[in-house]
């Protein structure tokens, strides 16, 4: 093409990411692209990353390796020292697909006339499980309001256009990128373009794949969408499910070889009483079976399921405990539903100060799939 290609700066946040730094790092530097400005910024790594880094350094044109406050104090530093038009965000667990997406990218970008944003699709793996997809689609105003936005590994934005909104606002854990394209986009909307061609995979585990950070991305989305939007009456949705726990748990267990009881046994937990004698409570009964944890009995509030059996074990009252703590290193909740904390206060007064530990299955889970 006749103009000339804009600058783009792509900027990688980074933190211990010796696994996987380099294959980032190369899918960059290896583009066909000719106006690539490429910044590293790492936030102290204590691991070997910033070794793998320097290997690199002729082909990097700024590293700056300082304790920062998260990822998005890190985009925002890459912002502050980039010289590009374009900015470009890829993270150290990701990489771009192929060597000439960048160019295809740009021209595009070009043809528009340099729009404010353009965005793609990106290839979700898991490399542990194999699970592989493609995600993306053209995103208008109506997607943003219902809290959807185009995956920040497939975007490039004008450098300018950050700037004119502040950057990213780093009160947000997890969702400071959505709360800067809901402004984009209500301003800008008709002068975004959807490119739709794979430009990024992104690696599962991330931040916000993270089963501990579901219910604070829930959280920021809506105070996100109450603060921007007019009038949206956005309703949280339950992104904690317990099909997603129960689906991480069947995946550590098939992948991994990981049992829900791996961390019980750790702390020399060898009989339990679960909380709930639904098929949940079963499923749990017979996974601690499994790793050599007894399950002593079936605590419910069901009076019509008091008496019963369940692969001999008795379930009970709860007030069972009130002269039988003494059988048990440990309560589990093993209950489908949200009522935890009805029911820790429940078992608290029964139990009436016995340093007995109260666990919930969902808990369980985080342990094992964090550990894989």
């Amino acid at each position: 093409m006749n103009k000339k290609p804009p600058k783009l700066s792509i900027i990688t946040a980074c933190y211990n990411s010796e696994k996987t730094i380099e294959q980032t790092i190369k899918s960059i530097i290896n583009q066909t692209y000719p106006n690539i400005e490429y910044i590293i910024i790492d936030g102290k790594s204590t691991d070997n990353t910033m070794e793998i880094v320097y290997q690199y350094k002729n082909d990097i044109d700024i590293i700056i390796s300082e304790k920062d406050n998260g990822v998005y104090d890190a985009f925002n530093k890459g912002v502050r020292n980039a010289q590009g038009q374009y900015i470009m965000f890829i993270n150290a667990d990701d990489y771009l697909v192929d060597m000439e997406i960048i160019d295809r990218l740009m021209n595009f970008t070009l043809c528009q006339g340099n729009p404010i944003c353009v965005y793609g699709d990106i290839l979700i793996k898991n490399e542990k499980t194999g699970f592989i997809k493609r995600h993306g689609k053209k995103i208008t105003l109506n997607h943003i309001r219902k809290g959807s936005m185009p995956p920040h590994q497939g975007i490039i934005i004008l450098k300018s256009i950050i700037k004119e909104f502040g950057g990213f606002n780093t009160k947000f854990k997890i969702r400071a990128d959505y709360h800067l394209l809901v402004k984009v986009f209500l301003k800008y909307e008709s002068e975004i373009y959807y490119f739709p061609e794979l430009i990024t995979v992104f690696r599962l585990g991330g931040l916000s794949s993270n089963l501990e950070n579901r219910k604070v991305l829930n959280k920021e989305t809506k105070l996100i969408i109450d603060e921007l939007i007019v009038n949206s009456n956005y309703q949280i949705s339950n992104l904690t499910s317990n099909e997603n726990y129960m689906r991480y748990w069947l995946e550590s267990i098939i992948f991994s070889n990981k049992s829900i009881s791996d961390y019980l046994t750790k702390l020399n937990i060898k009989k339990v009483a679960i909380f709930g004698s639904g098929d949940m409570g079963l499923l749990i009964s017979q996974d601690m079976k499994n790793q050599g944890i007894e399950p002593i009995c079936f605590l419910d509030n069901n009076n019509s399921r008091i008496g019963l059996e369940m692969n001999n074990i008795p379930i009970v009252d709860p007030l069972w405990l009130i002269d039988n703590s003494n059988l048990v290193d440990a309560i589990i909740l093993g209950f489908q539903g949200n009522h935890e904390v009805e029911v820790i206060a429940q078992l608290k007064s029964i139990i009436n100060g016995n340093n007995i530990p109260i666990v919930n299955w969902r808990d369980l889970v985080i342990k094992i799939y964090s550990d894989c």
